[in-house]
């Protein structure tokens, strides 16, 4: 009953002001005066972001025409040899200890054919591997034994999931 009541003052109140501001707003329509309406909320042109442009990296090959260079590997500076014969990125046991990877004897037990003939292997994954402003996450990679590879090599598990890579006029260059 309380509510009614209110909502019947209001209704009353409202009914009672509504001819006095019709009358006004008459007068002013038939003065002959333009009608002010607010100003409008100012508009402000957002900045559009840059445009995301491709990340290059460039590798010159050295004097016998491979391809050099250092890859950051979770973090550490390991120096690779760019193999596109080589399906996976593999590492020494040395380096693999270095980048927080240590397979067990146990899981030395991938044959795998490498420059000095046959040896095993175990699976790994790399966190992230980076070169220059180049970077790939969680990369397949074997880990050799460390005789039987003498360098860390930079194979297909990286260069297939970049955008691309080229080689042209001596120069390797990887886009991300």
């Amino acid at each position: 009953m309380h509510n009614h009541l209110i909502l019947l003052l209001v209704a009353s109140v409202a009914a009672l002001a509504a001819p006095s501001l019709f009358e006004r707003y008459e007068a002013r329509l038939s003065s002959g005066q333009p009608e002010a309406l607010d100003r409008g909320p100012d508009v402000v042109e957002a900045a559009a972001p840059p445009p995301v442009l491709p990340r290059e990296t460039r590798i010159s090959a050295d004097w016998s025409g491979h391809f050099r260079t250092d890859a950051l590997m979770n973090g550490r500076s390991i120096p690779v040899l760019v193999d596109t014969g080589a399906s996976l990125v593999a590492l020494d046991e040395t380096t693999a200890r270095q980048l927080g990877i240590t397979p067990a004897a146990s899981d030395f037990r991938h044959s795998v054919q490498t420059a000095n003939g046959v040896g095993r292997a175990a699976r790994a994954r790399i966190d992230v591997i980076s070169v220059g402003s180049v970077s790939v996450r969680n990369v397949d990679a074997l880990v050799i034994r460390d005789a039987e590879l003498p360098q860390a090599l930079l194979g297909m598990s990286f260069l297939t999931r970049l955008k691309g890579y080229s080689v042209e006029d001596g120069r390797l260059t990887l886009k991300d």
